[in-house]
Order: C-alpha cells, then structure tokens, then sequence
C-alpha cells in the first residue's frame, strides 16, 4: 500500500503532466458553485470600518484557467483564486463572479501558476518529489493604518497579501523559513552532499527560483 506522500506527489505530477492530453474536456458550466457580486468580493468589514482591497492572486482577470474536478478538466477563462476566501471564482460579467464549491475541486492551473489542494487549502506547486515536495501558501492580514497623533486622523486600514512556504515530507505537512538549518534537517544524511551542490551550483536558497532547483536537486539523488 502506498504511503500518503507517494500517493500525492504522484497525483500532483500526473496533473501536471497530462495538463494538454485528458482524454475528454467538459463544459465548465457542470461545476458547482454560485454567482456572487465582485464588488463584494473587494470590501471588507472590521469593527470600526470599511476595507477596501483587492484579495486576489491576480489583479487582472484576462487570465487562462483550468480547473481539476473529481477525474474530469474544465478549461476556464478569466479564472481567480481569492486568496481571503480561499475560493476560486470565474469572472462571467463586468461585475459578476461564479464562485465554485471548493470540496469538488483538487486543483487549479490558472496562467503558469498550478494550485493544489492539501488538508482543505490550496498552495501553489513550486516543486514535487518523493523525497520532499515544495508549496506556497497565500493568505491575507489587515494591516491597521497609522495613527497621527498631532490631529487625531488615521490612515485607513488595509488588505496586504503574504505568502509562506511549506513543505511536504515523511507524510508530513509543515511550514517552512528557509535557512541552512532548515534544510539540513530536510535533507538528513544528504545535507553534506547537498551543501556542495548547493555551493557548486552557486544556489541561494533565499530566492525562490535556486530554492526550487535545490528540492529538484534533493528529489533527483
């Protein structure tokens, strides 16, 4: 019986190889889900006030989606994931969004960014193995705005956008800072070996794209 970590590494590199060959495409209007206002979707309530913002991964909505529901792929344009709600939404008119029911959906490729659902949530897929698999997770806060204490105004308060890594590895899912320390504990008995690859090939693992050819690098001894 295969474990858990072999079971979702394989389903994620199946998704992503087989993006352009399922063998049959349905009409995206079979999802589940309902239609919700976008204006709603920018305005957020706090005790005191309104906050406007935008909680979406992409700004603008001429984007190319698909969505992976229960075995079957839906091709979707001007395809979102709101980040707030943890929802994936389809822009149909100006002001008009469709909202899907996340419990049908496993994963989304919305332009080159391909979102995989784990424990309830999506993250974003930077890299898969059968050693260690690299996520990103996006999530939102309020930042309050400054006070001015001369006359008494306020900045209003806002919606920022973070991000955090995770890694799944030994059937566990947990975040992760990278730094030297974190990675030896990945890596175990291959941190020596891995410290001169990291260093022949000149990869910092403080950017992001060196951080992905690192697990690559780790997945493929």
């Amino acid at each position: 019986m295969k474990n858990l970590l072999v079971l979702i590494v394989f389903t994620l590199l199946s998704v992503m190889t087989n993006l352009d060959i399922y063998a049959q495409e349905v009409d995206s209007n079979q999802l589940v889900g309902g239609m919700s206002n976008l204006f709603q979707y920018h305005t957020f309530k706090t005790a005191t006030e309104d906050i406007k913002g935008n909680p979406f991964l992409f700004e603008e909505w001429n984007t190319k989606g698909v969505v992976y529901s229960e075995g079957k792929i839906f091709n979707v344009d001007k395809l979102n994931y709101n980040i707030y709600n943890e929802e994936i939404g389809a822009l149909k008119e100006k002001e008009s969004v469709f909202v899907y029911d996340s419990k049908y959906i496993d994963s989304v490729k919305i332009d080159n960014i391909m979102l995989h659902k784990l424990d309830g949530r999506f993250y974003e897929v930077l890299q898969t193995g059968s050693k260690a698999s690299l996520f990103k997770k996006y999530d939102t806060r309020i930042v309050e705005g400054l006070k001015n204490n001369m006359d008494g105004t306020k900045q209003k308060d806002r919606l920022v956008i973070m991000d955090d890594y995770y890694v799944l590895s030994q059937e566990r899912l947990e975040k992760f800072k990278p730094s030297k320390g974190a990675l030896e504990d990945i890596f175990g008995d291959k941190a020596v070996e891995m410290k001169k690859l990291m260093k022949s090939n000149k990869l910092n693992y403080k950017k992001e794209k060196d951080l992905i050819s690192i697990f690559e690098s780790y997945n493929n001894l």
